[in-house]
């Protein structure tokens, strides 16, 4: 988690998917648990209070955007509007990300990759591209790669053998050395499995 003061009584806070599964929040689906929100949200607030100064007594507006690949940023301003006719405050959270967001994962070594390909070659999932960057390998999977298996089954197998990554593929593809340009599951099952 990352924070930041834009004003004086305005602050981004900047959480990677990783930061938001730590705290039990999935970005599958929306933020409908306010309990665990409301708890994340109150932890956010009393570590700003410490590191940026900024006291968020009284009634705040809250706005959610999501950056597909990268994570969550929350903009909070201190409002000055009287909400006297509450007894309490309500939040109301929703996340919306991308129907076609991409997924990319990194992995620390190409063993990793090939346990990984092995895994989801058994789900019938065959598709992906995969790349080599900054002694990482990183694999990324669109929407079609993964029309008959549920997202979340398949995050959660690969996230088994790698994890999310916060690199956009644009950087990954700018910058890092393609291995397998398509079918990088199959291919990878195939050569190694």
């Amino acid at each position: 988690m990352r924070l930041e003061r834009l004003a004086y009584d305005k602050m981004k806070i900047f959480l990677t998917y990783d930061d938001l599964e730590e705290r039990g929040i999935s970005t599958d689906t929306t933020w409908t648990d306010v309990p665990v929100i409301d708890d994340m949200f109150q932890e956010m607030i009393a570590e700003a209070s410490v590191e940026l100064n900024f006291n968020a007594d009284g009634p705040v507006v809250v706005e959610v955007f999501s950056i597909p690949a990268q994570g969550v940023v929350v903009i909070v301003t201190k409002t000055e509007e009287d909400y006297e006719d509450l007894e309490e405050p309500v939040l109301e959270w929703q996340l919306h990300s991308s129907p076609n967001e991409p997924l990319v994962f990194q992995f620390e070594n190409i063993e990793h990759v090939i346990q990984m390909a092995k895994a989801v070659h058994r789900q019938h999932v065959y598709g992906g591209s995969l790349y080599a960057y900054d002694g990482s390998y990183y694999l990324h999977l669109e929407e079609e790669d993964i029309t008959h298996l549920k997202k979340t089954t398949l995050v959660s197998i690969i996230k088994e053998f790698g994890h999310k990554s916060n690199k956009t593929i644009f950087s990954i593809k700018e910058y890092g050395k393609e291995v397998v340009g398509s079918n990088a599951i199959e291919k990878m099952y195939e050569s190694f499995c």
